[in-house]
């Protein structure tokens, strides 16, 4: 694995984009370029459904790799923090500069029913129901595995993000209840006994035989003071609101931050009496004890997270059903958690000493573009940005989604692009998601260009940038197939080669015609931050000049981009007469010359200062 030191000025055009030179030999080239969270490109892994370094955690908890309708559609297949940390070259030849992972913690060890008609058996390997989230789930790796993670992710600059849950915990399961001796079931089964639907009786695997009726066998689970559940005699379905059980999930009752004081529950802490040093985090040992609200167990459990590894962000998940003054104690105590993280690995992870400040972005169904915080997610909440699901917006689908154009360019410029300061409330766009549908176009790489130039943040899903297919959990189930397992180039085996030049110019990218596509736009973006967060100007030709000014982090920044077919392109107020310059998609050379230069391209022209 090649790795160079950077360690010259790059002068540019209208000023200067000042990199500085490396503190840490260690770091890769480009790993110092200057960053700003308005301009970031976010790459979203499911990390079970990504690589598999360790096959020995595949089978954590008794989990199966094929489940007993002999299906994998909602089984754990094997991904893990180390295969993920194994790929971090080829994420970073996308551009990449932050990686949102799904949640780390402890997951359900059990299964429920899966798809509307329950017919396969359905684990927790997309991270949305938390068991204990003072631990890493096994089925991840261990607790020095993923700091290896976060550090190797630091030395390439790319922020890592991970997701949490603050709404809900996990549902109760048969494996749970076996091993933690809660709960109660239908005619006295036993939870330690497999179970299997009857067809002659017209059962699904919605049919488990777990009684959630209210009994004193439930007690010993989070208990009636920790959550909304049917077996402390409160209702839980399926209705939306603060205080309701969104899709029958336990409600956590965390509305009020400063709510009644609660103790740990039973099943916790029998389970912490027995320390596991390869899962238990460290930094929130000291939080398994003790007397607070809800929402503040909650909220030091996951800025404990932060405080540990080095996390630079959360994505919060269903946002809208958690008070904003919840999310606000949690905004809070993770500035806080990053704040000691830095001052303790000083020297030991180059992160420790970047001053950006801790980043949160949120989930809120439905939600499109809000720069000015109207409503208030930002400055009641904490968030810094939420997600966009303007261009694809509906719920299971195969491919029901909109491209950017030159138009969205444009609205999404006047939104988002400033040529100093930021707005209010940035956002975080999507054309991918797991929860609505893969956005699988004729021209995938057509795709990517106008996608990855989009202004404001962007999330590039898992396997956009290859093509990866709904595979419909294998036939059975549509959701599930959104997950699918990554789809790797065949020549994945270069990808240092793709990532060694990132911050000046690469000039070895994948044979894959589509992924060479998003390598060398996402490249471009990265090494500009005029791309995401600067004020754009159109020009007489059609092109586009971006710039952007951030004096505190020393960034002066122009870019020009022609989208479609040009013999010169015009250079307007970006560039200077006699400035030489690099097309970041042919990596041809030109000088500026009356305003412009002649480009002769096809599809697109990305002009930078040459490096």
């Amino acid at each position: 694995m090649k790795r160079t030191i950077a360690s010259s000025l790059v002068a540019l055009a209208l000023g200067s984009l000042c990199i500085p030179a490396l503190s840490h030999a260690s770091s890769y080239e480009g790993a110092n370029l200057p960053f700003t969270w308005q301009d970031a490109t976010v790459y979203f892994v499911i990390t079970d459904r990504f690589a598999n370094g360790d096959p020995s955690n595949d089978h954590s908890y008794g989990r199966p790799s094929v489940d007993a309708a002999g299906t994998k559609a909602g089984t754990f297949h094997g991904g893990d923090i180390k295969g993920l940390t194994e790929k971090l070259d080829y994420i970073r030849s996308l551009g990449v500069n932050a990686i949102w992972v799904s949640s780390p913690v402890e997951q359900a060890h059990g299964w429920v029913g899966g798809g509307p008609l329950g017919k396969f058996q359905y684990y927790a390997y997309h991270g949305y129901y938390g068991l204990d989230f003072t631990s890493i789930d096994a089925n991840m790796g261990t607790v020095d595995e993923f700091r290896n993670f976060v550090n190797e992710a630091h030395r390439r600059g790319i922020r890592v993000m991970i997701d949490v849950v603050m709404n809900h915990s996990g549902y109760s399961t048969l494996k749970d209840m076996c091993d933690f001796k809660f709960g109660k079931t239908k005619d006295g089964w036993d939870a330690c006994k497999e179970w299997k639907p009857d067809a002659s009786k017209g059962e699904s695997f919605h049919d488990k035989p777990v009684d959630e009726s209210e009994d004193p066998a439930w007690n010993r689970w989070w208990g009636k003071d920790w959550i909304l559940f049917n077996g402390y005699g409160e209702r839980c379905g399926a209705d939306d609101g603060l205080d309701k059980c969104l899709a029958y999930l336990p409600d956590f009752k965390n509305t009020e931050t400063n709510g009644p004081k609660v103790t740990i529950p039973i099943f916790l802490k029998e389970k912490w009496s027995k320390p596991d040093p390869k899962h238990d985090i460290p930094a929130a040992i000291p939080y398994r004890e003790g007397s607070m609200s809800v929402a503040q167990f909650q909220a030091h459990w996951l800025a404990s997270w932060v405080e540990e590894f080095g996390i630079d962000g959360f994505r919060c998940d269903t946002v809208k059903y958690v008070a904003n003054s919840t999310w606000k104690l949690l905004k809070d105590l993770s500035v806080e958690a990053l704040d000691k993280w830095r001052a303790k690995n000083k020297g030991k992870d180059p992160a420790a000493d970047w001053t950006d400040p801790f980043f949160m972005t949120g989930e809120v169904w439905g939600f499109t573009n809000d720069p000015n915080d109207e409503s208030g997610y930002g400055r009641k909440g904490g968030f810094d940005s939420l997600i966009d699901f303007y261009f694809n917006s509906d719920g299971v689908n195969l491919n029901n989604c909109l491209v950017p154009d030159t138009d969205e360019w444009e609205r999404y410029a006047r939104d988002y692009g400033r040529a100093e300061g930021k707005p209010k409330l940035l956002n975080l766009t999507y054309i991918s998601s797991h929860d609505t549908s893969l956005c699988r176009k004729n021209d995938m790489a057509k795709t990517g260009i106008l996608f990855d130039l989009l202004s404001g943040d962007i999330q590039i899903y898992y396997g956009d940038e290859t093509s990866r297919q709904n595979d419909k959990g294998g036939g059975v189930d549509l959701e599930q197939g959104m997950r699918s397992d990554m789809n790797f180039p065949v020549d994945i085996n270069d990808a240092s080669k793709w990532a060694a030049n990132v911050g000046t110019l690469s000039t070895s990218f994948s044979s894959n015609r589509i992924l060479s596509t998003w390598q060398k736009v996402g490249q471009f973006r990265l090494r500009n931050p005029a791309v995401g967060a600067g004020a754009q100007e159109k020009l007489d030709d059609g092109s586009y000049c971006r710039h952007f000014k951030d004096p505190s982090k020393g960034i002066d920044n122009s870019v020009v981009i022609h989208f479609g077919k040009a013999s010169k392109v015009l250079t307007g107020k970006c560039f200077a007469e006699g400035t030489v310059l690099q097309d970041g998609f042919t990596g041809k050379t030109y000088t500026v010359s009356k305003g412009e230069v002649p480009v002769n391209v096809e599809t697109v022209a990305l002009l930078e200062v040459k490096r």
